[in-house]
């Protein structure tokens, strides 16, 4: 054989390796791609499933706070009921604080990503709606007990109750244009700054 030949075959034999060596690395690529996909969707669905549970103790203490504080404030035993209230509510807000945590958690995992499993996709767009709702539910409470608050003080001649502070806002979580559960005299709509 010639030399020309040799250095055919051994070109071509390179070439060949060259793209199946190519094609080789972009399958197992592939592959790692997919197994990495899996798992955080795998981890997604669990961040989910805490955040679901932290949102229906949310709920049933929102329930019990209504039952056995809200709906019985009456301005007449306010002054002896206040530091039992406040330490209720603040009960109450360390939960939304949990809830919080568990939505960041979501968010950094669900911002920017689209996910081949539908399911998936839909808790990546239903937490900022729950999320919302919770958040602007709980200052919609807090609103209705400071309320509550400076009633009592104004029929009281003088600022003897402190109202419940928080660092709770209003918020458009999904920035929709919509303040989803919030309730007052624009409710729905944006809040003005």
């Amino acid at each position: 054989m010639s030399s020309k030949k040799i250095a055919y075959i051994l070109m071509s034999i390179s070439f060949f390796l060259i793209v199946a060596g190519s094609v080789s690395q972009f399958l197992i690529g592939l592959r790692l791609d997919r197994s990495l996909t899996n798992q955080r969707m795998l981890v997604v669905s669990d961040q989910f499933e805490e955040f679901s549970t932290n949102i229906s103790i949310f709920e049933e203490e929102r329930e019990k706070l209504y039952e056995e504080v809200l709906s019985n404030l009456y301005l007449e035993t306010m002054e002896q009921t206040d530091l039992q209230v406040k330490n209720k509510i603040s009960a109450y807000e360390n939960i939304i604080n949990d809830i919080e945590i568990q939505t960041k958690k979501l968010a950094k995992l669900c911002n920017d990503a689209y996910y081949p499993n539908s399911d998936i996709n839909n808790k990546c767009s239903n937490y900022k709606i729950i999320y919302e709702q919770a958040i602007n539910y709980f200052v919609n409470d807090i609103n209705l007990y400071n309320k509550t608050i400076a009633e009592f003080n104004k029929t009281a001649g003088t600022n003897l109750l402190n109202k419940y502070k928080t660092t709770k806002k209003y918020i458009d979580y999904n920035k929709d244009g919509n303040y989803e559960g919030k309730e007052d005299d624009n409710e729905n709509t944006k809040e003005k700054k």
